[in-house]
Formats: structure tokens, sequence, C-alpha cells
């Protein structure tokens, strides 16, 4: 497959990376089908001949959630003519229904219970992989691996030539070599290098506040504590002097605290260390009293804000107030700054900026980490049910969706429409940071989608791939690192991400993107234990940080959450991981 350049806006990209990698599970309930759904279909018979060609009709079930559009509305689009001309040639139908969002988990539930007006492909991601896989059990869901062997060979080779493609095969399947789901997939890249290297996620502090008070970026944990300390005690919001104040504000109690990877600690209650290829707990490694330590020394001297350990629910309003000093996120992300109006001045040199800190070695001979999205990043579950019965039209439809024209219509749409081919290269028509004075704004990027749709003129990313379709994306690493430069303002970020971009020393930002899929087995083992052993954890590192408990009594604590499951869940994380690993 030809190597894909997306030239997306630094912003949407960073918002899509964001936000595109998590699903609600909202449990609405709907009164019936005829109130919930939204058709978009074309009126052709159920086989039809067109040409040399005949077609043959192939429903989806997919999820109103966008609010770009209406339902109806969808083929009015470029991007939507395009695609059913490509199915068409191959002789596929499509037949798009669709359900308000708010409805759509419901309306799955109760189809498949009744299995009444099943689709013959459908977006599950509101279920759970549990559920899905007791639907793959019971012969409803089927295995695309029986589909891909009657591919004329583009879907084949997608899923087993390209090393993208192998890795989200490699993911996907379970145990027993069942391919269930086609997955969201999300490749990054920088220049020539595909699904090589990712964004990364650590502790972000305010490099203004910094420049003001003549500091350099720390590089120990000693210059991080002293930064806070003079944050905290010249007041440089004005909210005034005060414990948690202008400090480190961020939730640790999900082990998603970024200082812990400077202590080598993974990501998440059970994380994955690349370098040890292992999946461990935080809890279980040798330095995760150093953590706690160091957590409590800062927490002792008022510089952990104490209204985030539990959630990080305040966490953007105190941002927006002007109130925190350092904090954990994504390195580009630029959604913050322009809501902190108290000191956001894109033209000037001393405007709001919040810029990541290289990876600290807090343990003397223990490499940090530094939290990574994979490469190749799955997610989220689009399925083949037992109502196709002509094994070949599926075919028909993964060849056709997995070919690279298919695939420039989710990353860029239509060429003359979205976008024009420029010197070789594709060059979106799209709302640029430096058309509106280097300023993002996410209501003028909201209003330019809105009035790309209203034109019809939206690409496939808005109109189907996530919520109708799986995605297939490439996001680049360093398009959007060079989108921070023309911002002006956030300039420093393209200069931290070019420098970690091959730190080499990972975890997962989130570790089930880098796990092969549990066997319901596995997946029953863990879900049994994962509620309670979960509240039990983050107890615990509330009490820590709070210093409402000892470090003395992390042993006990430890053996707690072993008994609650903790040693279990490693075990078949460790599998998963191995099986990715191809162990």
């Amino acid at each position: 497959m030809k190597k894909l350049l997306v030239t997306l806006l630094a912003a949407s990209m960073c918002l899509s990376m964001l936000a595109g990698c998590g699903s609600s599970n909202d449990e609405s309930q709907a009164t019936n089908d005829s109130t919930t759904t939204e058709n978009s279909t074309t009126d052709k018979d159920s086989s039809e001949v067109t040409g040399d060609v005949e077609l043959k009709e192939f429903t989806i079930l997919g999820d109103h959630a966008s609010t770009y559009y209406k339902a109806d509305d969808l083929e009015e689009f470029e991007a939507i003519k395009s695609l059913r001309k490509l199915m068409e040639a191959k002789g596929v139908d499509l037949k798009i229904e669709l359900v308000q969002d708010d409805q759509y988990l419901t309306t799955l539930q109760t189809r498949f219970a009744a299995m009444n007006n099943v689709p013959m492909y459908a977006a599950m991601y509101r279920m759970t992989e549990s559920e899905v896989m007791a639907l793959a059990e019971q012969g409803i869901v089927l295995d695309i691996n029986e589909l891909l062997d009657l591919s004329d060979g583009t879907a084949k080779a997608f899923f087993t030539e390209n090393d993208f493609g192998v890795t989200a095969y490699n993911k996907v399947c379970t145990p027993d070599g069942n391919f269930y789901w086609l997955p969201n997939i999300y490749i990054t890249k920088w220049e020539d290098s595909v699904g090589e290297t990712g964004t990364n996620y650590g502790v972000n502090i305010r490099k203004d506040w910094l420049d003001k008070y003549n500091l350099t970026m720390p590089t120990t944990t000693d210059e991080f504590k002293n930064a806070l300390k003079t944050f905290n005690t010249n007041d440089p919001s004005g909210s005034g002097v005060s414990a948690g104040m202008n400090v480190y504000s961020y939730n640790p109690c999900d082990w998603g605290d970024a200082i812990a990877q400077w202590f080598g600690l993974p990501r998440s209650i059970v994380g994955a260390n690349w370098d040890e290829k292992k999946a461990v707990s935080p809890w279980h490694c040798d330095t995760v009293k150093d953590y706690f330590t160091y957590m409590q020394d800062l927490s002792a001297e008022g510089l952990i804000d104490p209204e985030m350990v539990g959630s990080n629910d305040q966490l953007n309003t105190k941002v927006a107030n002007n109130q925190v000093g350092a904090s954990s996120t994504y390195i580009l992300a630029t959604g913050w700054e322009p809501t902190i109006e108290a000191a956001f001045k894109a033209d000037a040199a001393d405007c709001a900026e919040y810029v990541q800190i290289d990876p600290i070695e807090a343990v003397k001979g223990v490499t940090p980490l530094l939290a990574l999205e994979d490469p190749v990043y799955v997610w989220d579950e689009f399925v083949f049910t037992n109502q196709l019965t002509d094994k070949d039209l599926g075919a028909a439809f993964l060849d056709v969706y997995f070919s690279d024209e298919q695939i420039d219509l989710i990353n860029y749409g239509t060429e003359g429409v979205n976008y024009d081919v420029v010197n070789g290269e594709k060059v979106v028509k799209q709302y640029t940071a430096a058309e509106d004075g280097k300023q993002f704004d996410a209501d003028q990027l909201n209003q330019y989608l809105q009035d790309k749709a209203d034109q019809r003129l939206s690409y496939g990313k808005i109109l189907y791939s996530r919520l109708i379709t799986s995605d297939m994306n490439f996001y680049d690493l360093k398009k959007a690192a060079e989108g921070c430069v023309a911002l002006g303002w956030a300039k420093d970020k393209y200069d931290a991400q070019e420098k970690t971009r091959n730190y080499g020393h990972w975890t997962s930002i989130d570790v089930t993107g880098t796990l092969a899929t549990a066997s319901k087995e596995d997946a029953d083992t863990v879900n049994m234990v994962w509620n309670d052993m979960v509240a039990a954890s983050q107890q615990a590192i509330s009490a820590l940080v709070l210093n409402q408990k000892s470090v003395d009594e992390i042993d006990s604590i430890v053996a707690t959450l072993d008994s609650a499951g903790l040693t279990e869940v490693e075990k078949v994380y460790q599998a998963r991981y191995d099986r990715f690993l191809g162990k």
C-alpha cells in the first residue's frame, strides 16, 4: 500500500487523537426501533444489475453521533457518493441505517437479543468487548478470516503484508486465531517513518512562568519541586498564595500521573514496560516506594493540588483560571492555553504555554519511561454478522474498504472537493491556524467543520469512519508538530516532540491498545475482580499521596491488592502481551 500523507491541521488532529480513542457507554432507553432509526439508503432493490455488475444489498447499522449533519442528509455528501461509487463497482449496494447516538446501545442490545432486524455489518463499540465475544461464540458474529480468504487480494494483503496491518491483526485476533472484528486503526508517521513512532504523554509545565522567574526546564526532581515552590510562593496567577495553588494539578489515583514514569513505573494499574516486554503493575515495581515518598514530599509542602487527588473533573476549570503550574497531558496538546484569558496573548513572548519536561531520572540507575500512544493503535469493534450469507459480498466490501482509494476518502475526501494534488502531494482544503492570526479557536474550528458539512463537503472521517464503519487513519505527527510552530505561541511544543519521538523507553498510554485480544475466559477473569481491585488501588493511592498512610504500609497494601486479584490480572495481561509479541 502506498504511504499516505495526512495534512490535517494540528489542532484538529490533536482533538481527534484525544477524543477518538474512547467511547462512552450511554445506555439511554429507546422506545422502539421505529422511533430511534434514521435511514440513509438508496432506493435500489436488494439485487440490481448496473452495467456489467450485479448489485447486492449490504446492510449496515451505524451510530449517528455526528452533530455536523442530519442522518437523512448523509447521501448528499461527495465523500459518501464517492464511497458508494467504489462499492458499486464491486457489486456492493450499501444500505446504511443510522440510529441516534443516545439510543444506539439499547438498539444494539435489543436487536441482537431478539435477533430481529440485525444488519450484515454493525458498529459495536458501544458494547463491551466481552459482549461482542459472547455473540461470536454464539455464531452471530463472523470470523473475518473466512472473508479474507475470499478477498481479491486487497484486504488480504492489508492484514498479512503491511507491517501496520499485520500489527493490527495480531492485536485483534483471539488466542484461537479468530478475527472477529475490524478495529479502528490509528497509524502515526513522521516523514517516511510509518508506524514506528507515536505521540507521547508526560508532565507539562508553564514555560512562561519558568521564564518569568529565570528558571530553566527542570532536569531533576529537585528542580521540578523548586519550580513548583517558586510558582506557589510568587503567585504568578494572582490567585493568592495558598497550598495547592499554581502547582501540580492532576489526579494520580488511576496511575495516569506522568510523574510516575520518572520512577520507571508503567502507566495504568497494570501497564506495559516496552523495554522489559513485561505487563506489570506499578505496585509490583521496586521504585514504587520512591515514587510515593516523592509525592508525599510534594504534598506536604502544598505543591500538589489536593482537590485533584481522586478526580480530574476540575482540571480544565483550574487551567482556565490560570491556577495550574504543571500537569500531565499530551505533548502537542494546544487546547488549554487559549482558555486562559488572563495569560493567553498569542503574539506575546510571555504567552501562557505548557511544555513537556524531558523524562527525568528520579532514581539513580533506573531509566525513566515515557507514556506513548502505540504507533499502530487499535480500538473499538465493527463486525460482520451471520445475516451475511453471501461471503463473497463481505469480501468485496473488505477489498473496497481497505483499498488506497477508500482510505483516501477517510483521510482526505474527494479530490477537487476536499483536497488538491500539489507537486504530487495531497493538500487538504482545511482551516489552518495561520489563516486566523496564528490563534487556534475550538469554536472557530467547529464552525468551519459545520460550514463544510452544510456545503456537503465533509470528508470520510467526519461522515462515517469510527461511527458507521471502522477508521483507517494516518496521523502525521510531524505535520501536527509543525502546526504548533504555525500557532506561534506553541512553537516550543515542536522541539519537545522532535526531541522525544525516538526516546525509546516506553510505556503504553492505553495498555489495552498494546495487548492482543483476550479470550472470553481471560476477560471473565479480569472482569470478575476489576472494579473492587481498582477501587482499592485508588483509595490506597489517595491516602498515600495525601500523607494519610505511611510508605511503610505499601507492602501490606500490595498484599491486599494481590488477594483482590492484581496478580491474576497481571498474568492475563502478560499472556496477551506475549501473544502480540509472537511469543
